[in-house]
């Protein structure tokens, strides 16, 4: 029987910035739209030749120092953590990077996890996860399951805190809500993570109306990369499997969990998996902050512009206030 209690209280338990005006922003975010529509390979970042594209032309900042690496073990042997570590931490970050679950590497956030650690004060350990197709699918999630575990059990002896949190983008959306799931029901040490970031990610494998409804010209997240990747990481699932909530978050138990902070653009094809995700995660009785962009398209956050630069403020407002808890 639904709790009708609890679901008509938890309709109203959402924050948004919907008041916020962005516009001044817009002129910038049309500029970096139109500079990767004119990109090769059809304005898709996602590529090895396009991720070493953007890394050249866009950033939002530069890394110094270098971030220690920690070998801890893991499931197919030692698993590589890059930490960034502040001299005064309030709190550690669990930082899953994205690409699809089949590019990138914890090295591809160090911009976005130098800015965390400088401007929150925390300590950001950035997982080196097993990419698809060499490692098959759930590969990424044991490696990051291992990374959480060993977090939860030296938090205080590593960094001086029990203060967690986790934050992850497109793909890393994806783990690190199945990681949050993982540290509730394996760890039972849920109380120890203050807070969730998830930026625009795929939270139903099965894919959304809108992931469904993109075109070859859709920025970044094109339909001929998103079914390309769909096919290389998850090769003849069927819908039920995709649909499995150890894999799909979107289909998972959410209640008892902490507050979450999703972030979308609207031209981001995975909006659907992040107003979906929101409003379960919201309706299981926890809170939550929506956050979305106009015109900004999927990883918005990591170009230099104007609505980056608020949207990653917004982000570090959010735990830093949630640090103070």
């Amino acid at each position: 029987m639904i709790n009708i209690t609890l679901v008509t209280n938890s309709a109203f338990s959402q924050q948004t910035n919907s008041n916020e005006n962005y516009s001044a922003y817009l002129p910038q975010v049309r500029a970096a739209n139109n500079y990767i529509a004119h990109m090769p390979k059809g304005g898709s970042l996602l590529t090895k030749e396009g991720l070493a594209a953007a890394r050249n032309a866009m950033t939002i900042g530069s890394v110094n120092p270098e971030p220690a690496v920690k070998y801890i073990p893991g499931p197919a042997g030692n698993l590589a953590l890059r930490i960034f570590k502040p001299d005064t931490i309030l709190a550690v970050v669990l930082s899953i990077h994205g690409g699809g679950w089949s590019l990138g590497s914890a090295a591809s956030d160090d911009v976005f996890n130098d800015y965390l650690e400088k401007t929150c004060k925390v300590a950001v350990v950035s997982v080196d996860y097993r990419l698809a197709p060499e490692s098959p699918f759930p590969a990424c999630i044991e490696d990051c399951k291992a990374a959480a575990k060993w977090l939860v059990n030296n938090l205080m002896k590593e960094f001086g805190t029990d203060k967690l949190f986790i934050s992850g983008a497109s793909a890393g959306g994806q783990l690190g809500a199945e990681i949050a799931l993982y540290i509730r029901d394996s760890l039972h040490a849920i109380d120890k993570v203050k807070g969730i970031n998830l930026m625009y990610g795929c939270f139903d494998l099965s894919r959304t109306p809108s992931s469904r409804m993109a075109t070859d010209s859709t920025l970044i997240l094109s339909k001929k990369y998103m079914d390309e990747t769909m096919e290389l990481v998850f090769p003849g699932w069927s819908i039920e499997q995709l649909q499995n909530p150890q894999y799909s978050p979107l289909f998972a138990d959410l209640k008892n969990l902490p507050p979450a902070l999703f972030t979308v653009g609207t031209s981001d094809p995975l909006i659907d998996d992040t107003y979906f995700m929101e409003a379960r995660w919201r309706l299981a009785g926890n809170k939550t902050y929506l956050a979305t962009y106009p015109e900004c398209s999927h990883a918005f956050n990591y170009f230099p512009t104007g609505m980056a630069a608020a949207a990653n403020k917004k982000m570090c407002e959010w735990i830093i206030a949630l640090c103070k808890k």
